[in-house]
Protein backbone atom coordinates (compact mmCIF):
# COMPACT_ATOMS: atom_id res chain seq x y z
CA UNK A 1 0.00 0.00 0.00
CA UNK A 2 2.80 2.32 0.93
CA UNK A 3 4.64 1.75 -2.56
CA UNK A 4 0.88 3.15 -3.99
CA UNK A 5 1.01 6.66 -2.14
CA UNK A 6 4.60 7.17 -3.59
CA UNK A 7 3.57 8.16 -7.00
CA UNK A 8 0.17 10.07 -5.75
CA UNK A 9 2.76 11.88 -3.15
CA UNK A 10 5.05 12.94 -5.93
CA UNK A 11 2.49 13.89 -8.75
CA UNK A 12 0.99 16.14 -5.87
CA UNK A 13 4.83 17.35 -5.17
CA UNK A 14 5.74 18.28 -8.72
CA UNK A 15 2.09 19.98 -9.06
CA UNK A 16 2.92 22.35 -5.87
CA UNK A 17 6.45 23.16 -7.55
CA UNK A 18 4.49 24.10 -11.06
CA UNK A 19 1.99 26.49 -9.98
CA UNK A 20 4.89 28.29 -7.34
CA UNK A 21 6.70 28.28 -10.85
CA UNK A 22 3.98 29.50 -12.38
CA UNK A 23 3.51 32.10 -9.48
CA UNK A 24 7.03 33.48 -9.60
CA UNK A 25 6.87 34.24 -13.10
CA UNK A 26 3.59 36.10 -12.68
CA UNK A 27 5.58 38.60 -10.32
CA UNK A 28 9.16 38.66 -12.58
CA UNK A 29 10.93 41.76 -13.01
CA UNK A 30 9.92 44.79 -15.02
CA UNK A 31 11.96 46.58 -17.67
CA UNK A 32 12.04 50.58 -18.00
CA UNK A 33 13.44 51.27 -21.42
CA UNK A 34 14.73 49.28 -24.83
CA UNK A 35 17.95 49.30 -23.48
CA UNK A 36 17.60 47.10 -20.55
CA UNK A 37 14.59 45.05 -22.52
CA UNK A 38 16.82 44.04 -25.77
CA UNK A 39 20.31 43.98 -23.83
CA UNK A 40 21.24 41.03 -26.10
CA UNK A 41 20.10 41.96 -29.20
CA UNK A 42 20.79 44.65 -31.63
CA UNK A 43 18.65 47.34 -31.63
CA UNK A 44 18.76 48.80 -34.91
CA UNK A 45 20.63 52.33 -35.48
CA UNK A 46 19.22 54.77 -38.49
CA UNK A 47 22.13 56.38 -39.35
CA UNK A 48 21.27 56.67 -43.24
CA UNK A 49 18.77 59.66 -42.35
CA UNK A 50 20.51 61.81 -39.66
CA UNK A 51 19.36 65.58 -40.26
CA UNK A 52 20.01 68.49 -38.08
CA UNK A 53 16.47 69.15 -37.70
CA UNK A 54 15.16 65.68 -37.95
CA UNK A 55 17.74 64.16 -35.83
CA UNK A 56 20.88 66.41 -34.17
CA UNK A 57 18.48 69.40 -32.94
CA UNK A 58 16.00 66.98 -31.16
CA UNK A 59 18.83 64.67 -29.58
CA UNK A 60 20.58 68.03 -28.10
CA UNK A 61 17.27 69.15 -27.36
CA UNK A 62 16.59 66.23 -25.12
CA UNK A 63 19.96 66.10 -23.65
CA UNK A 64 21.97 69.21 -23.69
CA UNK A 65 19.31 72.12 -23.74
CA UNK A 66 18.84 71.94 -19.95
CA UNK A 67 22.30 73.41 -19.26
CA UNK A 68 22.98 75.02 -22.54
CA UNK A 69 19.56 76.15 -23.82
CA UNK A 70 18.37 79.98 -24.40
CA UNK A 71 17.76 80.40 -20.55
CA UNK A 72 20.68 78.67 -19.82
CA UNK A 73 24.75 78.90 -21.44
CA UNK A 74 26.88 76.84 -18.91
CA UNK A 75 30.14 78.02 -19.30
CA UNK A 76 28.92 80.34 -22.32
CA UNK A 77 28.27 77.51 -24.36
CA UNK A 78 24.85 77.30 -25.96
CA UNK A 79 23.38 74.30 -28.69
CA UNK A 80 20.14 75.99 -29.38
CA UNK A 81 20.63 77.14 -33.05
CA UNK A 82 22.61 75.50 -36.03
CA UNK A 83 25.39 77.80 -35.74
CA UNK A 84 26.25 77.39 -32.32
CA UNK A 85 26.43 73.52 -33.13
CA UNK A 86 27.90 74.01 -36.40
CA UNK A 87 30.85 76.22 -34.42
CA UNK A 88 31.34 72.85 -31.89
CA UNK A 89 31.26 70.67 -34.55
CA UNK A 90 34.59 72.27 -36.69
CA UNK A 91 36.88 73.07 -32.84
CA UNK A 92 36.37 69.33 -32.06
CA UNK A 93 34.14 69.97 -29.26
CA UNK A 94 31.13 68.74 -30.03
CA UNK A 95 32.34 65.22 -30.62
CA UNK A 96 35.19 65.37 -27.40
CA UNK A 97 32.19 66.29 -24.73
CA UNK A 98 30.11 63.80 -26.00
CA UNK A 99 32.43 61.01 -26.68
CA UNK A 100 34.17 61.35 -22.97
CA UNK A 101 37.26 61.85 -24.78
CA UNK A 102 40.22 63.45 -22.47
CA UNK A 103 40.65 66.81 -22.16
CA UNK A 104 36.97 67.57 -22.95
CA UNK A 105 34.32 67.63 -20.09
CA UNK A 106 32.09 64.88 -20.29
CA UNK A 107 28.73 65.48 -21.30
CA UNK A 108 25.71 65.43 -20.31
CA UNK A 109 26.83 66.28 -17.38
CA UNK A 110 26.37 64.28 -13.93
CA UNK A 111 24.64 61.53 -16.70
CA UNK A 112 25.85 58.45 -18.72
CA UNK A 113 27.58 58.69 -21.85
CA UNK A 114 24.83 58.94 -24.90
CA UNK A 115 24.37 55.68 -26.40
CA UNK A 116 26.61 54.55 -29.48
CA UNK A 117 23.76 55.14 -31.73
CA UNK A 118 23.57 58.91 -30.59
CA UNK A 119 26.67 59.37 -30.61
CA UNK A 120 27.33 57.85 -34.32
CA UNK A 121 24.80 59.81 -35.69
CA UNK A 122 26.54 63.14 -34.39
CA UNK A 123 29.46 61.62 -35.97
CA UNK A 124 27.70 61.40 -39.53
CA UNK A 125 26.51 64.68 -39.43
CA UNK A 126 29.82 66.45 -38.07
CA UNK A 127 31.85 64.49 -41.50
CA UNK A 128 28.97 64.70 -43.69
CA UNK A 129 30.08 68.65 -42.61
CA UNK A 130 27.11 69.61 -40.31
CA UNK A 131 24.55 70.57 -43.05
CA UNK A 132 21.62 72.75 -41.78
CA UNK A 133 18.79 70.43 -43.22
Amino acid sequence: MFSRQIPRVLGLAAAVALAAGAALGVSSCSYQNEQELFAGEQISCDTVSVTYRGTIAPLLAQHCQRCHGPTRAESGVVVTSHHDVQTLGRTGQLLGVIQHKPGYPAMPDDEPMLGACDINKVKIWVRAGMPDN
